[in-house]
């Protein structure tokens, strides 16, 4: 007993006099910079794109004590582009750059005060693509005929309405673009016409009044990911050529998540409406057959199919 009381009133003498030691030579850590941010770039651009990104800096701070003189530097993936001396009182310092391969991107800014300082830094990430690789796994008519009516085998594309999907404007030409309800009712070009409910049932539905879901859906793959959820029992065909590809819908209420349901859902807006709302044809990944719906006319942004006049 008296050996181990010993040991133990060793390591006790040697933790007090370590813990004194170290609480006479503690300082205080560095403070940090923080409240950098610049402008995003879209998700998918074109290889010859170029872009200005800006850095905001009127919201930069510092944990304690006062803002130093704060500079710049630019960084793109791992290779360092630009260095810029900015005062903290400079006004949206930029950085311009051309993307000149395919291939992903991070852009990244870093404000620095010196080595009594803590770094801060903001990023935007894109990827740049080949339109025409974008989608594989569809049909390659353009037009199909079902019912009597002939239809576009892909999403409408038209530059004067609508918004790009994932606000990238690269990919207008693969996906289509996508358009609010009052948009869709003139988009069409000449000699085509938005459907309405019942040109969907003339074309697609079976006896019973039902369109199966997996006969309009493609098996398709955006940059080489599948689109549409795995479902058990929902049999994807697209039997029809109709090439439903999963883009989902944009919200402009949703300022957060205004890209919503991208691969579970197919909608395409009809010329009908009801009780005030827009009415939409949906396709669902977990769903069997085509489905109606209706949804505000300037908020809600969709897929348009047209059928030929």
């Amino acid at each position: 007993m008296k050996k181990y009381l010993i040991l133990s009133t060793a390591l006790l003498t040697i933790f007090v006099i370590g813990s004194c030691k170290k609480d006479n030579s503690t300082t205080e850590g560095k403070p940090s910079l923080s409240g950098l941010s610049i402008n995003a770039a879209p998700a998918f651009v074109a290889v010859g794109d170029e872009f200005t990104f800006r850095a905001n800096i009127s919201s930069l701070g510092v944990s304690k004590g006062t803002l130093p003189t704060v500079g710049l530097y630019w960084q793109v993936n791992t290779a360092k582009k630009d260095t810029l001396t900015r005062d903290a009182a400079a006004t949206n310092p930029e950085y311009h750059y051309k993307v000149d391969s395919l291939g992903t991107y991070s852009v990244y800014c870093y404000a620095f005060g010196g080595s009594n300082y803590y770094n801060t830094s903001a990023s935007s990430s894109f990827r740049a693509v080949d339109p025409a690789q974008v989608l594989s796994g569809l049909s390659a008519a353009q037009e199909i005929t079902a019912g009597g009516l002939t239809w576009q085998a892909s999403n409408l594309n038209y530059q004067d309405a609508g918004l790009s999907f994932r606000d990238s404007k690269v990919l207008d030409s693969a996906v289509g673009r996508l358009y609010s309800w009052t948009e869709a009712q003139t988009v069409c070009p000449a000699g085509w016409h938005l459907p309405g409910e019942e040109d969907f049932s003339t074309s697609f539905a079976d006896t019973e009044g039902a369109i199966s879901a997996g006969a309009l859906m493609a098996g398709a793959s955006f940059l080489g990911e599948e689109m549409w959820e795995y479902i058990p029992g929902v049999n994807i065909t697209n039997s029809f050529g109709f090439n439903a590809i999963p883009l989902g819908y944009i919200d402009m209420v949703d300022p957060f998540t205004p890209y919503n349901k991208y691969g579970e859902y197919a909608c395409y807006w009809t010329s009908s409406q009801e009780d005030g709302m827009g009415t939409y044809m949906y396709i669902y990944a977990a769903g069997k057959q085509m489905q109606k719906a209706s949804g505000d006319k300037e908020t809600l942004y969709m897929s348009v199919r047209c059928v030929k006049d």
